[in-house]
């Protein structure tokens, strides 16, 4: 005698063609995913001086340039500037490019939606995270910081391959031990 499935506990074998619409999920890559990018942490120790880079060779050495700096020390900031890492997505030339900048420990997980073709600033003031411009194009997917489950004077950085992936990257962004 044949038992009654449990509601719940069936399924329903359903044979696909290869041009079903249903299957671009996982064969297409999202448009998201295709866009090279460049990303770079930046410490910003504050001070009352002009903003100034502490390590000018490693600065180019991480592919900052004259134009970053520039862009930085329009919005008012003071101190030094000290570089702590890069990363990119695909190959150059960049169409998105972010700079973070840090001015602390963050007090828990920051998600930053990355920018669509175009170059875009993330700076750090208090405890809220600015956008310069304020209204470029982002994706959905985002560049996250949060501190170290083993050393909570590290932030660490990831990076999110499109919106909704597992895929991506990270590492250390930033090291707040003797930062000030």
């Amino acid at each position: 005698m044949a038992e009654e499935p449990k509601p719940g506990c069936s399924f329903t074998i359903e044979e696909m063609g290869g041009d079903d619409p249903r299957l671009r999920r996982f064969f297409e890559t999202p448009e998201a995913a295709k866009q090279s990018s460049f990303h770079a942490t930046i410490q910003l120790l504050p001070g009352p001086d002009d903003l100034e880079i502490e390590n000018v060779s490693l600065w180019n050495q991480f592919h900052l340039t004259d134009e970053d700096f520039n862009r930085l020390q329009s919005l008012g900031l003071k101190g030094k500037l000290r570089v702590t890492g890069w990363g990119t997505s695909g190959n150059a030339p960049y169409k998105a490019r972010t700079l973070i900048v840090a001015r602390h420990q963050i007090s828990e997980a920051v998600d930053l939606p990355q920018p669509n073709g175009c170059e875009v600033i993330y700076y750090q003031v208090g405890d809220e995270w600015r956008r310069f411009p304020a209204e470029v194009a982002v994706w959905k997917k985002r560049l996250r910081l949060s501190i170290d489950g083993a050393n909570e004077q590290l932030t660490n950085i990831w990076v999110e391959v499109y919106f909704g992936s597992d895929d991506g990257g990270g590492g250390g962004a930033f090291n707040w031990e003797g930062a000030g």
